[in-house]
């Protein structure tokens, strides 16, 4: 008798429900049988810690480091001329100093001057069986200086600006003799520059000179020219000789009118003394009149451009043109005098307090430290990969 339908279908779902929970625990079982996590961490953490282990053990050569410490400082105080302050010499070494020093220790111009000093290729080609420190034959010059950037380590320290480099290289002497090289490049550099800057200096400051010179030059020739068109030496001394003989004249004045008042008491005005001294007085005030014409004070259409006061006036501006130009060739003398002096000094230096030396052990490579960073990060990085795949199989 065949079943009904609803048996058979509740039938299946039995089968289903009993048969679905142990299939999961099947394929669990033949999940477990295959030890991946093992080989996984066998393949990506062991094997790769052996090989960096085998690689230090036996291939990596022993690295010297000379540690050198120096700063950059000036043999001159600061000034307080404001004449050399703007040719800027005389205020000490800067901190851009520092930096350009930090800088060049990098650069390719330092590295092609150590290498055609001392052979600097050579020297970091020595250990043939370390593949990986040494440098290759055929290296290009971009990779060489990236090449010495990782081997020449160089730090700052912002608060006393003092330069700190580490050389490594193979054996102690090179160590020594790369830092020394190191110093002596970075000094010339600072020289250098200190020196082009100086000449600068003293070339601005023959120009100032020049055109100080220049300047008071066309001043005395504005003097010699006034003086030829006015025909006076010192138009001040000409008016304080005007000025006294109006004030003679005046006085005369003053005691004739007292004079012809008291003649006119007792005289009549025709009387011969009365008209004598009537003549006098009006002679003095005609007198008095055309001097101070002549000294500026009375308003004449006629003569006023040749008044004393106008080449007076025309005289003090061409003197304070003159004590300025003066001035100003004075200071640019003795600012090109001081620069002189300055350029022929070592401004700036290295001093070196921390001197290279050759180093008795060779602290590096840390081998036992790598391998066991490398060890911990692949572990790390193992351990992680291993908890997102478990999480996502859980999900599926």
């Amino acid at each position: 008798m065949a079943p009904r339908p609803q048996e058979a279908r509740k039938r299946v779902a039995g089968e289903d429900a009993i048969t679905s929970p142990q299939a999961k625990k099947a394929n669990n079982r033949k999940f477990r049988k295959v030890p991946w996590r093992a080989i996984s961490f066998v393949l990506l953490v062991v094997l790769p810690t052996v090989m960096v282990g085998v690689y230090y053990a036996f291939w990596a050569a022993d690295q010297y480091a000379v540690k050198v410490r120096f700063a950059v400082r000036s043999t001159t105080p600061a000034v307080g001329s404001s004449f050399l302050n703007s040719l800027g010499i005389g205020n000490g070494a800067s901190i851009t100093d520092t930096y350009m020093v930090v800088e060049y220790i990098h650069s390719r111009n330092i590295l092609k001057e150590i290498d055609e000093k001392i052979r600097l290729r050579p020297r970091y080609m020595k250990p043939s069986r370390d593949f990986y420190a040494r440098l290759a034959a055929d290296t290009s010059d971009e990779r060489f200086l990236d090449y010495w950037k990782s081997m020449v380590d160089v730090g700052l320290d912002h608060t006393s600006n003092i330069i700190t480099v580490k050389v490594f290289a193979f054996s102690p002497n090179d160590a020594r003799d790369i830092a020394d090289a190191i110093i002596n490049a970075s000094e010339r550099m600072i020289n250098d520059i200190s020196r082009r800057a100086q000449q600068d200096a003293v070339r601005y400051a023959k120009e100032e000179v020049a055109k100080a010179e220049a300047k008071l030059r066309d001043i005395r020739q504005r003097f010699l020219g006034f003086r030829n068109k006015n025909q006076q030496l010192d138009p001040t001394k000409q008016a304080q000789v005007q000025v006294g003989i109006i004030g003679r004249l005046e006085e005369e004045l003053v005691k004739l009118k007292a004079k012809l008042e008291e003649s006119r008491r007792f005289l009549s005005d025709n009387a011969p003394s009365v008209v004598f001294l009537t003549n006098r007085v009006n002679a003095l005030k005609k007198q008095i009149a055309l001097e101070k014409e002549k000294l500026g004070t009375t308003p004449s259409r006629k003569n006023v451009g040749q008044s004393l006061s106008n080449v007076l006036s025309e005289y003090e501006a061409l003197v304070v043109e003159r004590e300025f130009a003066e001035k100003l060739y004075l200071t640019a003398l003795s600012g090109l005098e001081q620069a002189r002096l300055l350029a022929n000094r070592q401004q700036r230096y290295l001093a070196t307090f921390e001197q290279p030396y050759v180093p008795d052990e060779a602290l590096y490579p840390k081998r036992i430290r790598n391998t066991v960073f490398i060890f911990i990060s692949l572990a790390l990085i193992w351990g992680i990969g291993v908890l997102m795949l478990q999480s996502i199989r859980d999900r599926i």
